[in-house]
C-alpha cells in the first residue's frame, strides 16, 4: 500500500476530554478530515461527492488504537493509505505520528467504507473517480 496523503493537524483544546487528552472520537474525526483532504487532492469535488443521489459511501467499521496520550498543542502527521477490497468496499488505514518524530506511531486507525445506493440501501459499485483514487 502506498501512502495516498500525508495530513498535518494540530490538536486543539476542543479535541480533548476533561482529563486534557484527545478523546478517541475526536481522533477518528481528525482521520476523517485526512480522508476528505485526500479526496480534494484527487480533485473530487466534496460538495458533489457527499450529495450524490446515486451513491453514498458510509463507514461500516471503525477502530482506533492509542500507543500514548495526545495533548492539546501536539502537532500530528497522519499517513493515509487505502485499499479496494472488492467492487463496493474499501478500507483506509491511518498511521498517526507526532510530526516531530516520523518513526514512532502514537496511534493507528482504520475505517471500512461500503458504497450503496442511498434510496435502496443496496450495494453498488464504486464510482470511477473512487476507483481511480484507490489506485
Amino acid at each position: 500500500m502506498t501512502v495516498i496523503l500525508t495530513y498535518y493537524r494540530t490538536i486543539r483544546l476542543s479535541d480533548t476530554d476533561a482529563a486534557g487528552v484527545v478523546y478517541f472520537a475526536s481522533l477518528l474525526s481528525i482521520c476523517h478530515e485526512a480522508y476528505e483532504s485526500s479526496l480534494e487532492t484527487a480533485e473530487i469535488d466534496l460538495k458533489t461527492f457527499f450529495r450524490d443521489p446515486q451513491m453514498v459511501i458510509p463507514i461500516v467499521h471503525a477502530e482506533i488504537t492509542f500507543f500514548q496520550p495526545l495533548w492539546s498543542g501536539d502537532r500530528l502527521k497522519i499517513d493515509l493509505t487505502a485499499v479496494q477490497l472488492n467492487q463496493t468496499e474499501f478500507e483506509i488505514s491511518y498511521k498517526i505520528l507526532l510530526s516531530s518524530s516520523d518513526d514512532k506511531s502514537i496511534a493507528q486507525a482504520k475505517t471500512r467504507h461500503v458504497c450503496i445506493n442511498p434510496t435502496s440501501r443496496q450495494r453498488v459499485p464504486l464510482s470511477e473517480s473512487m476507483v481511480k483514487w484507490l489506485s
